[in-house]
């Protein structure tokens, strides 16, 4: 459960989860709001650097600029439950936009960070070089395959 959640009575907590229950189960997010942060206002290490956080009634998202011009959305929510693929794929299109890429990535175990119950994404500046429908794959990246076969 999100931290937020620490100082609120138990009755209370109830209802806001039994609230976000409906919100997700019925997609009724409400519209996103956008605050902005000064630099280092939102936290240190990776977090100092987020100066955008957009909020609905179900979800927060950190939004940051990230290295070599990716774009990083870690997304949460009062439960702390893990947003489903879909989910995940409309809140990169609400805020990053339809026809940009994200992924998720699964690092070494040095580099593994889990202490907020927040789920990453990481937006591209263009297309993938490798997926599941071939004709969208880059020619340069098409080439590159026929090569190794």
């Amino acid at each position: 459960m999100n931290r937020a959640m620490q100082g609120v009575s138990k009755k209370d907590q109830a209802a806001l989860l039994a609230r976000e229950r409906k919100r997700r189960r019925s997609g009724d997010w409400g519209d996103w709001e956008t605050l902005t942060f000064m630099p280092g206002q939102a936290g240190s290490g990776w977090a100092a650097f987020i100066t955008t956080a957009h909020r609905n009634k179900v979800f927060s998202v950190l939004d940051r600029q990230a290295e070599a011009g990716v774009r990083h959305l870690a997304v949460s929510s009062l439960s702390g439950q893990r947003p489903t693929w879909p989910e995940m794929q409309r809140i990169k299109d609400e805020l990053a936009g339809h026809e940009a890429t994200a992924i998720e990535v699964y690092p070494p175990c040095d580099q593994v960070v889990d202490e907020a119950d927040m789920f990453h994404i990481w937006v591209l500046r263009g297309r993938l070089p490798f997926g599941l429908h071939l004709d969208t794959i880059p020619p340069a990246a098409t080439a590159l395959r026929a090569q190794s076969n």
